[in-house]
């Protein structure tokens, strides 16, 4: 046997362990990332919501703007529960898609009041 070829396969292995370290705490870093940008953009919209809720109190025509707020409501509250369940264990993919339906539910609230 070679005398060198030891020392190389040594060496791949090792170069292959520190890549997939690497790359799990990039993948670690982006979810954490992406989570504290989820709950972000949940709490911005609780604000709104609640903004919203204040500027329709008393506002006698805000029937429509006013379901349209208990809806993103709830909305927001499935999102919130969800997050409490599986948000230490979801997916990237899942993480994204929370976001997008919270920015969805400011954006209709937005057309709407």
């Amino acid at each position: 046997m070679n005398p060198i070829i030891l020392p190389i396969a040594i060496v791949a292995v090792i170069a292959l362990a520190v890549a997939i370290f690497v790359m799990q705490r990039r993948r670690q870093h982006q979810r954490w990332s992406l989570l504290r940008e989820v709950m972000d953009s949940a709490d911005a919209l609780e604000m709104q919501l609640t903004r919203v809720r204040r500027q329709l109190d008393g506002v006698a025509s805000a029937g429509q703007a006013d379901a349209a707020v208990r809806d993103v409501l709830h909305d927001l509250l499935r999102q919130r529960m969800w997050l409490q369940e599986h948000g230490m264990d979801a997916r990237i993919a899942e993480l994204e898609a929370v976001r997008s339906r919270l920015d969805a539910g400011r954006q209709r609230l937005d057309a709407q009041c």
